[in-house]
């Protein structure tokens, strides 16, 4: 059981870090990045998102 949830978490993780990169934030490396709780990942991508203009592409 505690893979299943330590894979959930890492593809959680990994969903905001490439959130964050294709957004265009480069307020830290994608090492930073990694090395951040999955509550700041959150915090971080909520907050970036009111930032970021959407396009419609």
């Amino acid at each position: 059981m505690s893979i299943h949830l330590r894979n959930a978490i890492e593809k959680l993780k990994t969903y905001y870090i490439d959130a964050l990169i294709k957004s265009g934030f480069n307020d830290f490396s994608e090492a930073e990045l990694k090395a951040l709780t999955i509550t700041d990942l959150k915090h971080i991508h909520k907050r970036s998102s009111k930032w970021t203009v959407k396009d419609g592409k």
